[in-house]
């Protein structure tokens, strides 16, 4: 469209047919074999004042008719089912071209942005805008580049200059995080400044989740989140584990394991291997079978995991340091990890 007394030619460019479709009625959907037709309400507002533009006129492709936006910026019309392509023109606006789906009854909201004050002075000047379709908020920092090879960003007001160019058509790729990359053709003016403004539809972006992990400091002094990242327990036994396998008692969970052995004297349980090997149990750090404690007086709900070694793959730490003359006699070893000092209880 040509402003008059300027003779700037601005066309927006609207890259998908997504980026039209509003949440309260238009939808992605291929056009249906029935005659069924739906009300569709357009509604165009100035991007920067939220105004109503009364005497837009909206042209939509396949119709002869043209429809006038009027006092609340409103028009409706009567499709079927299917994609449509339309153009929206006014006054000191930049005319704006793209596509939308219907599906049902609904709203069609269409931002445009006006012209502003432009030097059509400079002849072989591209001037991009890039917006955000739907809501016409600018986009700074997108990613304009030219088939040439010329690349720019745009600036707080979302746009990028381009000089010196030849031809009849510049090949436009936009690009911005979180909207669909899209590339268009522009027809440049001949002796004369081109300004063009590409609405960007919103895309999908899916991200990789994030992972917060709060590490218990009393485990990280005891060498707990090392051996784990270096999968230095030949078992790892879950919280889930330990309770569904812990009936009646927490004993009972290493019936299960090959090489171990519970022994029982009445209520008290202590681990050895087949040949008799006495297999040491800890919790939180400290040896159970002292000051009373016994394995089957420890609940399993209150354990958050436990690490199993096996014979020879005992950590260096839990060894007998008593006799250094002889090679260290261990069984393997059991390490309980309570809920509370892994800062769950």
């Amino acid at each position: 469209m040509t402003k008059a007394g300027t003779g700037i030619t601005c066309v927006a460019v609207a890259l998908s047919a997504a980026s039209l479709a509003p949440p309260s009625g238009l939808a992605a959907q291929e056009p249906e074999q029935d005659t069924t037709v739906f009300r569709v309400t357009a509604n165009l507002r100035d991007a920067d004042t939220n105004e109503a533009l009364m005497g837009a006129l909206i042209e939509v492709a396949g119709h002869a008719r043209r429809y006038v936006t009027g006092m609340h910026g409103q028009v409706g019309f009567d499709l079927p089912a299917g994609r449509y392509t339309f153009t929206a023109h006014k006054g000191g606006y930049a005319t704006l071209r793209g596509d939308f789906r219907v599906e049902r009854a609904g709203n069609l909201m269409v931002m445009m942005h006006e012209l502003g004050e432009v030097d059509t002075s400079i002849p072989g000047r591209l001037l991009v805008r890039v917006a955000e379709f739907g809501s016409g908020r600018l986009i700074e920092g997108a990613g304009v580049s030219l088939s040439g090879g010329q690349a720019r960003m745009t600036d707080g007001r979302g746009w990028v200059e381009f000089r010196d160019l030849s031809g009849p058509v510049a090949e436009v790729t936009v690009q911005s995080f979180g909207y669909e990359t899209r590339t268009e053709p522009i027809s440049l003016q001949d002796g004369r400044t081109t300004a063009v403004e590409v609405s960007l539809a919103i895309d999908a972006v899916v991200l990789a989740p994030l992972e917060v992990e709060a590490r218990s400091r009393f485990l990280e002094k005891q060498g707990v989140y090392w051996r784990l990242d270096h999968r230095w327990p030949d078992r790892l036994l879950t919280r889930e584990e330990l309770i569904e396998q812990s009936e009646p008692y927490l004993s009972d969970v290493f019936r299960h394991l090959a090489g171990f052995q519970v022994l029982r004297t009445g209520h008290l349980a202590r681990l050895a291997t087949y040949s008799g090997c006495p297999i040491p149990v800890f919790l939180d750090g400290r040896p159970v079978g002292l000051a009373g404690l016994n394995m089957n007086d420890i609940q399993a709900e209150e354990l958050e995991f436990a690490e199993v070694y096996d014979p020879g793959r005992v950590p260096g730490r839990y060894l007998p340091i008593a006799d250094y003359r002889e090679p260290p006699h261990e069984c393997g070893i059991v390490l309980l990890w309570s809920r509370r000092r892994a800062g769950k209880g």
